[in-house]
This record gives C-alpha cells, structure tokens and sequence, in this order.
C-alpha cells in the first residue's frame, strides 16, 4: 500500500532529477552561449584576413566564351589570364561574362551553385589578398562529436548538418549555399574539396542558434 509518506519521497525525488536535468541543460547553453560571444570577431577576422590556404580557392569571371555553356572540353578564359577546360560536364548554362570561383589545386570551378570538374591549360599565380566571395558561409561553432554546427553568412546565422565529403571546423568558408532549406552541395574554399550538407534553418539569431544546436547535439 503507498503511504502518503512514500508520494512525498517520490514528488521529492521527481523534483531533484527535474531541477538537474534543468540545471545540465542551462549548463550546457551557457556554455553554447559562452563560445558565441566571440562570434563576431571570429567571422570578422576570417571574412577580412582569411588564411594562408584559403588561396586554393578564388573569385574570378569568365571573360570568354560568351554565352558559357559548362559542356565537356569547352574551353575559357578568366579575368585573370588563365583558360580552362571543361571536363565530363555536360551543362547548358548560357552565362555571359559570370562571376566564379576557382580552385585550381582541386580542379573545380564553381559557378551559380553548380561544381564543374575543369583542367588548366595555361595557369596564372592566383591573386593575392583575395577575399570571400560575399555569399560566402563560415562555420563559427562546431560541437565536438556533433554533426550539427552553426555558419554565419549573408543571411544571417545558419544550422547545417555535415551529411558526407570534407568535414568542416570552425573557421572553414564554404560557397555554393547561401539559403534555403534540404540537402546541399558545397566547396570549401580552404582546400577546394566538397561536400554535403542539410540545411536546417537560417535567418536565425544567436539565441536560436545555439538553441538548435544543443537540442540536436545533446
């Protein structure tokens, strides 16, 4: 038979367990919230200075053919000097004179989101001080053990899910996503590699950021 002494012991230890859990949780948001206090200065120094490998990748455009299409073996020049060619792409973009990144020690040419495979026939040194395209996306924090990480971009604070390819850490700036929700594809400007990511949310404040994120990742 329950005595009115044992509910008392049982509401008791129910509040104990609730009140810790309570206390874990506002723990592990503090400490969230703590890492993205230096958010901003953290995007500012990436955004404006970048690193020593982030010259792999670069923003340049296609000044001939006009239109170019991205079919294999055509052939263009950029800006810079430098001609290409198209490998195993069978596009039919009609892009005069586009705005692109190119990562030569990777081979890929990134243009209107799409990843074309392109080899070079007549390079040029990359340019130096080049910064981030302005639709670039930084990772800013990353839980470790945890797929799930924050970037900030031109849209605001962002929740991404590593899905396969180049796992990013903090400080990495991909291109080829900028918004928009589902499964992406993406370059990591550091290194030139890919990868796939699902877009959880954007447009997001810090608060609902790290929000997300601890619920995931707890």
């Amino acid at each position: 038979m329950i005595t009115d002494r044992h509910r008392s012991k049982t509401k008791l230890k129910r509040r104990g367990l609730m009140c810790k859990k309570q206390n874990y949780l506002g723990t592990k948001m503090l400490a969230v919230m703590t890492r993205l206090s230096g958010m901003a200065s953290i995007v500012l120094f990436f955004l404006l200075h970048g690193s020593a490998s982030a010259q792999a990748c670069y923003e340049s455009m296609i000044s001939n053919p006009t239109p170019f299409m991205g079919k294999n073996d055509e052939i263009f020049q950029l800006s810079d000097g430098s001609i290409w060619q198209v490998k195993y792409e069978y596009e039919y973009l009609y892009e005069y004179s586009p705005s692109v990144i190119i990562c030569p020690d990777k081979g890929v040419l990134i243009i209107n989101k799409k990843s074309l495979n392109v080899i070079a026939l007549r390079s040029v040194d990359a340019p130096r001080g080049v910064r981030s395209p302005a639709n670039a996306v930084t990772v800013v924090y990353r839980v470790a053990g945890c797929d799930y990480f924050i970037a900030d971009g031109p849209k605001g604070l962002y929740v991404l899910e590593w899905y396969g390819g180049y796992d990013p850490v903090e400080g990495d700036t991909l291109a080829g996503y900028d918004g928009g929700y589902g499964m992406k594809k993406v370059t990591y400007l550091q290194n030139g590699r890919e990868g796939r990511l699902w877009a959880e949310d954007y447009l997001l404040s810090a608060d609902r950021a790290a929000e997300i994120v601890s619920e995931k990742c707890d």
